[in-house]
């Protein structure tokens, strides 16, 4: 029944390649009498539609060419700080080694992105000559097509280390297909049976096991040892700048009277000589500083944890103690006899 309508589908698939069988068999009612069910015409597109799975090119690499980076969250929520805490892990492998390094935080947020960019390659000890990324909102800040707006603070931190810089196309995650492996050895081979007690102890945690275990290994699929190829990498990267890059956080404010500044739900004093006065309040995954004019005026450890103040706001003196207790004397009056009450009253 379709048969002498194949031209007709063939033309309206070339020309509109999405379009679904209900409108098709519209078509082909209202203007050349079809008179067939929707099912047909919706089998005979499945076997004329172009197929929208693309072959899978097998890529090789060049020692030092490529770092691709992707942040990952951890299976399960550890309780942290008295809190139930989402852990995520900005993972870094390199292809041609199968090596990696993560940095974890309790956030997605640029700032913790560009400190894990920043410790992977400074763990590396040299900057590759090209980084790949999904379409992390702190890479690309807007995508049509092949036209790619990047993050300005992303393109200041691949300006600082000069790597080139390729987002990957949306939903093909094969084209990182390194770093998804990477990701799925630390969900697995890493994060069960751990108890952690903050980031810090997580990060020795994961250093240990990272140079002890995951880049010791023989790779899975191409046999070779990770740590000789390592090796191999380290040689080919090119040197880090000879300064480092600023990934900290800033928040321009004033100080108030009580001289407090507010981050992620805790307090960090000011000098008292600032109040009033404009500072910088800038900030990374471990630690709190204010600065005044180009200058530092206070350095705190930053807490995860949320109402803490650093330092604690003085205690309310006590009350003066109460004046001690006196003794009265009276002297001692003796009642008059009945007698005498008499004798008055006559």
């Amino acid at each position: 029944m379709l048969d002498p309508l194949e031209p007709v589908l063939a033309r309206l698939l070339e020309e509109w390649p999405e379009i679904k069988a209900p409108r098709v068999t519209e078509i082909l009612r209202e203007d050349y009498g079809y008179a067939g069910s929707v099912d047909l015409v919706k089998k005979r597109l499945a076997r004329m539609r172009p197929s929208k799975v693309r072959a899978a090119q097998k890529t090789g690499y060049r020692p030092g060419q490529v770092l691709q980076l992707d942040w990952a969250e951890m299976p399960t929520r550890p309780k942290v700080a008295g809190r139930t805490r989402r852990v995520y892990a900005l993972i870094a492998s390199l292809p041609f080694s199968g090596a990696q390094t993560a940095h974890f935080s309790f956030d997605l947020s640029a700032e913790s992105f560009l400190e894990g960019h920043v410790r992977a390659l400074e763990w590396l000890g040299g900057v590759p000559r090209e980084c790949v990324y999904d379409n992390l909102r702190s890479v690309v800040a807007q995508r049509d097509g092949d036209v790619i707006q990047w993050n300005p603070r992303f393109v200041a931190l691949r300006g600082h280390y000069a790597f080139h810089a390729t987002a990957c196309t949306p939903a093909t995650p094969r084209e990182k297909g390194a770093v998804e492996g990477a990701v799925r050895h630390v969900k697995t081979g890493f994060w069960p049976a751990r108890r952690i007690a903050g980031l810090s102890d997580l990060d020795a945690q994961y250093a240990d096991w990272r140079d002890r275990v995951c880049n010791r290994r023989r790779h899975a699929s191409g046999g070779f040892w990770v740590n000789e190829r390592l090796e191999v990498e380290w040689d080919a990267l090119r040197p880090l700048p000879p300064v480092a890059f600023d990934y900290g956080g800033r928040r321009a404010t004033r100080v108030p009277l009580d001289c407090y500044l507010k981050l992620g739900g805790n307090f960090y004093r000011a000098p008292e000589s600032l109040v009033q006065q404009r500072v910088e309040l800038r900030f990374d995954r471990d630690r709190v500083w204010i600065a005044h004019r180009g200058q530092i005026v206070a350095r705190y450890i930053r807490s995860h944890d949320r109402g803490r103040w650093f330092p604690p706001p003085r205690l309310r003196p006590e009350p003066p103690a109460p004046a001690p207790l006196r003794e009265l004397r009276v002297a001692a009056v003796a009642s008059p006899e009945l007698a005498d009450y008499a004798q008055l009253s006559a």
